[in-house]
């Protein structure tokens, strides 16, 4: 009996350890869920606070870094109590980013450690952030364009020109000098004579994307050959259809031909609205509306915006 006693006690040592060893997992493992999930939680606020202040203060750019700072900095805060916010305006992701198209956020907050503290003083508050860029870029593409180009110099660019009336012109027998034109959708390419003809788009497929939109993404940077000698009355009348409803128009800056055969260069688009069908007759086609703005952030990131292709058509979208 008094051999078995001394066996135990030489073994009280060993068990002590096993069992600090035991409980050093437990609280460990405990810390993991209670304090890890905390700040796991917290991270997930944090990043919803962050990507809700870049998409907000990119709103106000490329004008001003003043305004996007205000913003982001305020919904920061709104969407995430006590989260402090880094404001930056990047040059990355390239291409996306030149310029201050971009909005960068760093959203940060300091949360609490509670059974982590037995590993050490740097578990006694843990810093915790999530960043968040956003981007304004112009489209490269785009989907629901009506067939009618508009030339640059009449085009909107500045914001008191928005809202404003303008008249534009088609004369078939002056292609280089009208202010709008007739397109051919379903051709398009980087060389400007790509479209030897375009006789086979008649007055019926025209009017049908007057009233609903081409169907598929159109590139900016192509060449699409002008419709010409089209059959005026189908025309007319989806103008007529369409008045007071935004339209995309294509937006052209050059004119090109091979011929009897023109083309637009087309840079960008703008979103314009029919007021009135002035006179659209074999002799004159004339429209009267204005420009509007439009922000929409369903389709991908575009081209950085500048004074060569931002019509006021925009596309708002976290690229980081």
């Amino acid at each position: 009996m008094t051999r078995l006693a001394r066996h135990l006690r030489s073994h009280d040592g060993q068990a002590i350890v096993l069992v600090v060893a035991i409980l050093s997992v437990l609280i460990g493992m405990a810390a993991l869920v209670i304090d890890g999930g905390r700040w796991f939680q917290t991270q997930r606020h944090l990043q919803t606070a962050a990507d809700a202040a870049a998409l907000a203060g990119v709103q106000s750019l490329p004008s001003s870094t003043s305004s996007a700072t205000s913003f982001a900095t305020t919904y920061a805060g709104n969407n995430f109590s006590g989260a402090s916010a880094a404001i930056t305006f990047p040059s990355t992701p390239s291409p996306t980013c030149v310029g201050t198209n971009c909005i960068r956020v760093v959203a940060s907050k300091s949360a609490p450690g509670t059974l982590a503290k037995i590993y050490g003083s740097i578990f006694n508050t843990v810093n915790i952030s999530a960043k968040a860029t956003a981007a304004v870029t112009v489209p490269s593409q785009m989907k629901n364009v009506a067939p009618i180009a508009v030339k640059n110099t009449i085009a909107c660019q500045i914001a008191s020109c928005y809202g404003q009336t303008k008249t534009v012109s088609f004369n078939e027998s002056a292609v280089a000098s009208s202010t709008i034109g007739l397109i051919d959708l379903t051709c398009h390419s980087t060389v400007s004579t790509a479209c030897p003809s375009n006789s086979g788009i008649g007055a019926n497929e025209l009017r049908n994307w007057i009233l609903n939109g081409y169907p598929d993404a159109l590139p900016a940077g192509q060449w699409y050959g002008v419709k010409t000698g089209q059959t005026v009355g189908p025309i007319r009348q989806a103008f007529t259809d369409r008045i007071g409803v935004p339209l995309f128009f294509p937006v052209f800056d050059t004119v090109a031909n091979a011929g009897p055969v023109y083309y637009f260069h087309i840079i960008g688009w703008a979103l314009f609205v029919i007021d009135n069908v002035d006179s659209w007759a074999p002799s004159q086609k004339q429209l009267t509306g204005h420009f509007i703005t439009f922000t929409t952030s369903d389709l991908p990131a575009g081209l950085p915006p500048d004074s060569t292709n931002d019509f006021g058509v925009h596309i708002l979208s976290l690229v980081e």
